[in-house]
């Protein structure tokens, strides 16, 4: 009896070491836990998370950035030189979708996965998940918000952290973005309207495409304290407004931002593209593209390192060559898992 007294008495006092809830020892294998989601969706998810998909590639990038180990397959990978960017024990990871969204859901079904990660944005239609859960159907689908805006991924970051297990990773990814975004946006707010660069966003090999003011495609322009100088309407689905050559002109920029390397060459020998200020300045900057674009496309967290590097072209004498270096250099080693060496990182940021 005094045994059993004993044995009841250690019971009590352990269970009251550990609050409602959280658990003493690690998930038991076929449990569940559920959490709401970032649309508000009560899901039941496996209690241990050993592999994810996602149905876009915002999501996907967010996944390999907080838990690599956990991606069981890419929406689109790094190739060619690129994928030196992505450490040898990770280039295994499968490409089971490509485009804007998932087509085969069979291949997904098949991967097996604890879960789904779907984009969602505040106020859309919920029905597009209904739809995307009953496709999946008993993998829970996990909705996330802000995979497209720059200066939201704080919150999604910390909760696919919270999701996927490493609550830990998702908080040293979001100390690192806070930290860049706050020391660009103080910085830049108290340059006079009159002093800010004007800057066209060239899309397209012949540049005569581009997302205006409010588009998510251009939005590191405004979030680095420059002004989009395109006046265009803001084209729906992928983006990418047509405009003239006419408007370009009376746009006059003083930068122009690219992510093709092709209108580069087109713009420096084009005698109409000579016209435009920033091409006789010498100021067209092609974005770095490796492993993922830094300005946009697909315009989610890779481009976290695009915001030192974008206020550097805005404005070197305020974010000189080596504060922009120090940032990506952190930046590749805690997101992308890859130390850069001094010349790869030159060979990026020039």
């Amino acid at each position: 009896m005094i045994r059993k007294l004993t044995v009841f008495l250690s019971i009590l006092m352990l269970a009251g070491l550990f609050p409602a809830g959280v658990k003493g020892a690690g998930p038991v294998a076929g449990s569940c836990r559920e959490i709401t989601d970032m649309a508000g969706r009560k899901v039941k998810i496996p209690a241990n998370i050993t592999k994810v998909l996602a149905t876009s590639p915002p999501p996907s990038t967010f996944v390999y950035m907080i838990a690599p180990e956990k991606l069981g397959g890419w929406f689109f990978s790094p190739a060619g030189q690129a994928r030196k960017y992505i450490p040898e024990k990770f280039r295994h990871i499968p490409v089971l979708g490509w485009g804007r969204q998932v087509s085969n859901y069979e291949a997904y079904i098949a991967a097996h996965p604890d879960l789904v990660f779907t984009s969602y944005e505040a106020g859309a239609d919920s029905s597009r998940v209904d739809l995307v859960q009953e496709k999946f159907g008993s993998i829970p689908v996990v909705c996330v918000d802000n995979t497209r805006d720059a200066v939201g991924y704080a919150q999604t970051l910390a909760f696919m952290g919270e999701i996927l297990g490493v609550p830990e990773r998702g908080r040293a990814l979001v100390d690192y973005y806070q930290n860049v975004l706050q020391e660009v946006q103080q910085k830049v707010s108290g340059i006079a309207e009159k002093n800010k660069r004007r800057v066209y966003y060239a899309e397209k090999e012949n540049g005569l495409a581009t997302d205006p003011p409010g588009s998510c495609h251009s939005q590191l322009i405004e979030v680095c304290g420059g002004i989009n100088v395109a006046q265009c309407k803001i084209a729906s689905g992928r983006g990418m407004t047509q405009v003239t050559m006419e408007s370009v002109l009376m746009w006059h920029p003083d930068i122009i931002i690219t992510t093709s390397p092709e209108f580069v060459r087109h713009a420096y020998a084009d005698e109409t593209w000579k016209k435009v200020p920033a091409v006789q300045k010498q100021q067209i900057h092609c974005a770095p593209r490796m492993p993922f674009n830094w300005f946009d496309r697909p315009p989610g967290v890779n481009r976290i390192v695009g915001i030192p590097w974008t206020a550097h072209v805005l404005y070197p004498e305020s974010f000189p060559e080596n504060w922009v270096k120090t940032r990506v250099k952190t930046f590749f080693s805690l997101f992308y898992h890859y130390e850069l060496t001094e010349a790869e990182l030159l060979s990026l940021i020039r």
